[in-house]
């Protein structure tokens, strides 16, 4: 079994060293991040968010992490492929090192690797940046996705380390499965008007597309076609999944093993943070854990989640909490969230057995 470290958000006493940032300073030293970075280029992979959304990870908590790895030798800047913007406290003057950003400012400092054609994809497009990386601290927040219900390191990574072409293939994997018989169709809109999430549309040249973000697999529209259309498989979206897993191996891969990763468990919302918006927390803070198993990490990460109760009203929008329906997310997306972290594991990136240790 693989070992995870677990500081939680629960404060027992009213004092400084019982609260979550001085808890994460000891999961840093636990794990032993300053015996890893000495005179080495450590990179800080994060995801900066966008627009109106501000439940990323705090830069304080970044800022922490930094000045960690100062002590310990090393030469921290943080990545994204993204740039943030420096109002949203991601800049030098804030965390304490420069940001670079993954793919460049034109989305061209890449390089190329070739994948197996059964992931629905031919190539990725890895972030030119990997190559200046001596050991990366994969710093990811937990929260949900429309795509495959839950985004952590495996997405921070897998996502967050391509180019914007590469992104797009990736996300496309969902479409891979034929869902519309057009020969069948009379275009009735039955289906759009009873998509409760939205995601059907017909393009000008009267071809139907669902958008996989924003379904939910009610299957509404496939009961409901009287014409027998929609052949929508509710295993669609495992392909992203599994695709998503692969890509984090090779960005792994391209950095030999150099890499310690470490979720973030708090304001757990139902979207990615590229969404841009605000959502109200789901759960209650949950803490922040980190391991060098990535497929350990993520497995403890749902777990932990799943262990809280979800705040009633705080889904926005056509989203709602069905019952009895397996992973808190999967009630939300109707996607297991699973379905990753198990194809990592195939994958041999590591152990779905894991001990949760508690950093008291």
């Amino acid at each position: 079994m693989s070992v995870v470290y677990f500081a939680s958000a629960r404060l027992k006493q009213l004092e400084k060293k019982a609260t979550l940032p001085a808890k994460f300073l000891r999961l840093l030293s636990i794990l032993n991040i300053d015996k890893e970075v000495k005179g080495k280029n450590i990179g800080i992979k994060i995801h900066v968010g966008c627009g109106y959304g501000y439940t990323t990870i705090h830069p304080f908590l970044v800022r922490l992490l930094v000045d960690f790895v100062k002590e310990g030798g090393g030469k921290p800047f943080i990545t994204d492929v993204v740039s943030p913007d420096s109002a949203r406290g991601y800049n030098e003057f804030t965390v304490g090192c420069k940001f670079i950003q993954a793919t460049g400012l034109r989305d061209t400092n890449y390089f190329t690797v070739k994948v197996p054609a059964r992931y629905g994809i031919r190539d990725l497009q890895l972030a030119g940046v990997l190559k200046d990386i001596d050991f990366l601290i994969n710093l990811a927040h937990a929260k949900g996705h429309g795509n495959c219900a839950y985004g952590g390191a495996l997405k921070n990574l897998g996502m967050g380390f391509v180019t914007t072409k590469t992104r797009i293939d990736l996300h496309r994997t969902q479409s891979e499965r034929p869902y519309w018989n057009r020969s069948r169709c009379k275009y009735c809109m039955v289906c759009v008007k009873n998509c409760r999430s939205s995601a059907i549309t017909f393009d000008k040249d009267k071809r139907l597309a669902i958008d996989f973000h924003g379904c939910v697999f009610c299957m509404r529209c496939v009961a409901l076609c009287p014409h027998k259309a929609l052949g929508l498989d509710t295993k669609n979206y495992e392909i992203f999944q599994r695709a998503l897993a692969l890509s984090a191996k090779k960005v792994l891969q391209s950095l030999n093993g150099n890499c310690c990763h470490i979720n973030v468990i708090t304001n757990v919302t139902p979207f990615c943070d590229c969404l841009g918006l605000y959502s109200p927390p789901i759960i209650p803070d949950v803490g922040i854990a980190g391991s060098y198993d990535i497929v350990a990490l993520e497995k403890a990460t749902l777990d932990l989640i799943n262990r809280h109760k979800y705040i009633e009203g705080t889904l926005p929008g056509h989203l709602r909490f069905e019952k009895d329906r397996g992973h808190l997310f999967e009630r939300i997306w109707g996607k297991d969230p699973y379905v990753q972290v198990r194809e990592a594991a195939r994958l041999k990136l590591g152990n779905l057995s894991y001990n949760l240790h508690e950093i008291h």
